[in-house]
């Protein structure tokens, strides 16, 4: 079982690894061809891309991972189909609303603009499925799918822009990334082949847990656009105090850190959901606790030798591309390293609250983190220029790493005397 476990661990790791290294790749790639301008650009288009599906995911990802747990994949299969039709349902809303709001105010509708809408629809489903499979725990599967999807399509698109200069442009970019689908959806359909879909299919959408449960996902809703405010807003202050250039560059630096957040995130934190899960509802704290221990070690251990290792290879990479540009923000870079360390390990912690089921802690700490975020991010984005970016998020991880540490401590011994 050890060796299982490990050799799991190791493709999980392997997986999201070659994901981090070609999306290093796109990052110097958008750069050094495309331009700072263009760098900047995809950053704020990330964003969006990343918040909406938080925005009309109404909370609801994190009772369907909790729910699926441990059930059947019949069981599975349903719940997540009733949760696939809200979402398309709140596309189709959002979509609307948001390209009648465009033409209302006179703005031009672009290729750039319909290709981050289709991105915004594909990776809003991608993100409901890619949580359940790994409350399945189909983990391996699920980061297969999450490599095909945002990263092998990398190294085809740079071939292609080195040979054709004029597909060097972000509009190729964002094409590349919504064809990467097409292989996505055939690995996804293999990977379930065993699923019993016929009978999923056929399964009524579960309205009365749909009802049940978005009245009671507010809360939740709350926390999930604070996580993802707190991982995307503060470019938006970047660009608003700064400009479009410095955000480039801002973008760039956040690339690389926080593919090593996601790569500790989903190699060791996403797998540590079914054990603290399953530890916390044996009944016995010290099992709970002994779990905890162990993964928070691995993860700090983890991440903090991933860091070096992205440390010492991007500077390599910027020194021998000789992108002057970037190689003089060492200072912002190490301190957006530093606070992706802290924060991956402060991921975890957020996993042991909900494995307590504490929701309210849950949610109130991610909502101060996003308020804390911003208020600093703006005010040391002023007094340090862009070295502020780095500062504000090193002191934001922290000092949430420091509030789940104590609510999770408070929890376990109050169980203790119980």
């Amino acid at each position: 079982m050890w060796i299982l476990t490990k050799a799991k661990s190791l493709s999980n790791l392997g997986l999201r690894a070659s994901t981090l290294v070609f999306r290093f790749g796109l990052s110097f790639y958008i750069v050094k061809f495309i331009g700072l301008d263009a760098s900047g650009l995809y950053g704020l288009a990330l964003g969006v891309i990343s918040i909406l599906p938080a925005a009309i995911g109404w909370g609801l990802n994190y009772f369907v991972a909790r729910d699926i747990v441990g059930q059947s994949p019949e069981f599975a299969g349903v719940r997540v189909k009733t949760r696939l039709l809200l979402t398309t349902l709140s596309l189709m809303m959002v979509s609307v609303v948001g390209l009648a709001v465009m033409l209302a105010t006179g703005t031009e509708i672009t290729h750039v603009h319909l290709l981050i809408l289709i991105l915004i629809w594909l990776e809003t489903y991608a993100l409901d499925v890619h949580i359940p499979l790994i409350a399945q725990e189909l983990a391996i599967q699920a980061n297969a799918v999450v490599f095909l999807r945002s990263a092998f399509w990398v190294p085809i698109l740079v071939g292609i822009g080195l040979v054709f200069p004029a597909l060097r442009t972000i509009e190729w970019v964002f094409a590349f990334w919504i064809l990467a689908y097409v292989p996505t959806c055939f690995a996804l359909f293999y990977f379930l082949r065993h699923w019993p879909m016929r009978k999923i299919a056929r399964a009524p959408i579960e309205g009365n847990w749909l009802r049940s449960r978005l009245k009671k996902s507010w809360l939740i809703y709350i926390s999930d656009m604070s996580l993802v405010g707190l991982m995307y807003a503060d470019r938006y202050i970047v660009n608003y105090v700064l400009g479009l250039t410095l955000t480039g560059i801002y973008t760039f630096f956040w690339s690389l850190t926080n593919a090593l957040q996601t790569l500790i995130t989903t190699a060791v934190v996403q797998l540590a959901i079914p054990v603290l899960f399953k530890a916390f509802n044996s009944g016995s704290i010290a099992e709970w606790r002994v779990a905890m221990r162990r993964q928070f070690i691995k993860t700090a251990v983890m991440s903090t030798l991933l860091g070096f290792g992205v440390f010492v290879g991007a500077e390599l990479l910027l020194y021998i591309m000789n992108m002057e540009k970037l190689s003089g923000h060492h200072v912002l870079f190490v301190l957006m390293l530093l606070a992706a360390i802290v924060r991956a390990c402060s991921d975890l912690l957020n996993v042991g609250l909900t494995s307590m089921k504490k929701d309210i802690h849950y949610a109130l700490t991610n909502l101060f983190g996003i308020v804390l975020a911003m208020s600093l991010a703006y005010i040391l984005l002023n007094l340090f220029g862009l070295n502020g970016a780095g500062i504000a998020a090193l002191l934001t991880a922290i000092t949430i790493t420091g509030i789940r540490s104590f609510f999770l401590i408070r929890f376990a011994r109050a169980m203790e005397r119980t």
